[in-house]
């Protein structure tokens, strides 16, 4: 399990499924980290998911830039909504290696707060024409690839996962 706050997830005001404390979490407290439970691919093994697999991943996960890897996960990672700036209360900002990948609390979350990440941080990874996964992106999940340009934009206003 990669969770190390207490969270539940359940309908979202946001966006679909959403990631609610249930206790409260202080700032600068880690909520979440890699493990082995995790996928972490290359080109090879996400082009031979099966379409809807590849869809999956490629909507809840992330290119972890350091690695090259495309990151992604089934233990409810992938239900955590986009908030920009001030908005958001999880999140990074500099990319630790792969096995120490994490998220920490921004401030204080107060229980029954959704957790929001700034996908601003990460989102343009694999979004270039001429990296792999574009096609990836086009083929097999052309909405959420709009969102993440949306984002990667010069002024972004989209506050949705």
């Amino acid at each position: 399990m990669t969770w190390l706050a207490d969270v539940e997830f359940r309908t979202s005001p946001v966006h679909g499924t959403g990631i609610f404390a249930r206790r409260p979490i202080k700032a600068g407290n880690v909520i979440w980290r890699y493990d082995a439970s995790m996928h972490a691919c290359d080109q090879k093994t996400m082009t031979a998911l099966s379409a809807r697999t590849l869809a999956f991943a490629l909507h809840g996960g992330y290119l972890h830039k350091p690695s090259g890897k495309f990151l992604w996960y089934e233990d409810g990672m992938q239900y955590m909504n986009h908030g920009e700036g001030c908005v958001a209360n999880v999140g990074l900002a500099y990319w630790p290696s792969l096995q120490e990948d994490h998220t920490i609390a921004l401030r204080d979350i107060e229980v029954g707060e959704e957790l929001r990440e700034d996908y601003g941080f990460w989102a343009d990874g694999g979004l270039a024409p001429d990296h792999w996964l574009n096609p990836l992106y086009q083929r097999h999940c052309p909405h959420h690839l709009s969102f993440l340009q949306s984002l990667t934009a010069p002024s972004s206003t989209s506050a949705a996962a």
